[in-house]
């Protein structure tokens, strides 16, 4: 299959294709086709001036593409001209900034973004702009209109309740507006809060790791594309050893790119052996932050009894991970109301930094690991520290 994005094969020796952690298109966009597919069906509504059938609705772990697949419905709409509002939820701390948004050419504002304290800075803020439904509606009567929102897990409670409310009010008139919200998993919990009861019946497409054969592709079809190529054998362990995870996926192919011996044979598993370290190196600095923001908010020992669950398993009940929550949260004065809530809240921020991931089979729900390695960093972590403080005097 050839890449998302056409390329002409460039020299063996030249500039590495792969884009780890940049939050950019890489150079092939290995799976997720039935969200491309649905996206596009979504964006051709508006073409025909017709309202699609709903929001939708991107949710998954950091690292997992989710700004990608923005970056990609942007430049998919472009091609279809379609308007675009490109937002992220962090900057829209009220009703008279997501007014503004909507009111600004995109353009007019990557301009405007040296010039203010973020992307809807003070400048911006004191324009006039009218309420939200003039606003989008003065976008709509130009034409076809499509609203990103990336980090909609951070979108005020009363700006995002404003903000779906209007974008329904107008899908009632069969406008052609889409909106397209893109967050972490607890991004569901966070919409919910916004009292906008309609909004669950929006399409919502989970963005998880990759199944083997496109993590394979991630890696693969780049090397060949740009005149390179790696063996059978180094790409299944650079597929066993990313765990399907996109982030580690370009990390790889970007080593492979810059570390091959002789960028002229296929990659073989020494090239592997040889930019391991890096790798690891990566790795585990992506991880110790991970493990920072459990230690913030004092649940590593609970992530660590969650590992322990799971035991190497791909796969646990939910229920059973909320025991295992339950018997690591240290023991208080709370009655049971404070109780389930403190489980919830830990339930919350494990999937929120994609320590596990839920998934459904059969109408059981299930979690899995959001990186197995991740799992085994915390264990060991949780574990030298707390013997450190057992021999403390």
């Amino acid at each position: 299959m050839a890449g998302l994005l056409s390329h002409r094969p460039d020299s063996a020796t030249g500039d590495s294709p792969f884009q780890p952690g940049s939050g950019k298109i890489p150079p092939y966009l290995a799976g997720r086709v039935r969200q491309r597919a649905l996206i596009r069906t979504f964006l051709q509504a508006l073409t025909r001036r017709e309202s699609p059938p709903s929001d939708i609705i991107l949710y998954g772990p950091r690292g997992n593409g989710k700004t990608v697949l923005i970056e990609w419905s942007r430049r998919e709409a472009k091609t279809l001209n379609i308007q675009v509002a490109d937002l992220l939820g962090v900057h829209l701390a009220s009703e008279e900034r997501l007014a503004a948004a909507l009111s600004v050419e995109r353009r007019w504002l990557d301009v405007l973004r040296g010039f203010t304290l973020g992307p809807l800075g003070i400048r911006l803020g004191s324009l006039p702009p009218g309420p939200v439904p003039s606003a989008l509606g003065r976008r709509i009567r130009k034409g076809p209109f499509l609203i990103l929102v990336d980090e909609a897990n951070m979108l005020g409670v009363e700006t995002g309740r404003s903000l779906l409310n209007t974008v329904q009010a107008f899908r009632r008139m069969d406008l052609p507006v889409l909106l397209i919200l893109a967050g972490t998993p607890d991004l569901a919990g966070h919409l919910s809060a916004m009292g906008a009861s309609f909004w669950d019946r929006s399409k919502q497409l989970p963005l998880g790791r990759l199944q083997s054969a496109s993590a394979a592709d991630a890696v693969r079809i780049p090397l060949e594309e740009h005149g390179r190529s790696v063996r059978p054998d180094a790409l299944d362990h650079v597929v066993r050893e990313s765990h399907g995870y996109p982030f580690f996926l370009q990390l790889w192919g970007d080593l492979l790119w810059t570390g091959c011996s002789d960028p002229s044979a296929p990659a073989s598993r020494g090239d592997v052996e040889r930019v391991r370290p890096l790798f690891e190196q990566q790795r585990e600095l992506f991880y110790d932050k991970r493990l920072d923001e459990l230690g913030r908010v004092g649940l590593v020992s609970v992530a660590a009894a969650v590992a322990a669950e799971f035991g190497g398993a791909e796969r646990v009940l939910r229920e059973r991970v909320r025991i295992a929550i339950r018997s690591a949260l240290e023991p208080g004065e709370r009655d049971d109301a404070a109780d389930s809530a403190a489980v919830w809240e830990a339930e919350r921020v494990l999937r929120h930094c994609g320590y596990i991931w839920p998934v459904v089979q059969q109408s059981i729900g299930y979690y899995e690991p959001g990186i197995p390695s991740l799992m085994r960093h915390v264990t060991l972590n949780e574990k030298e520290n707390r013997e450190a403080l057992d021999d403390a005097p």
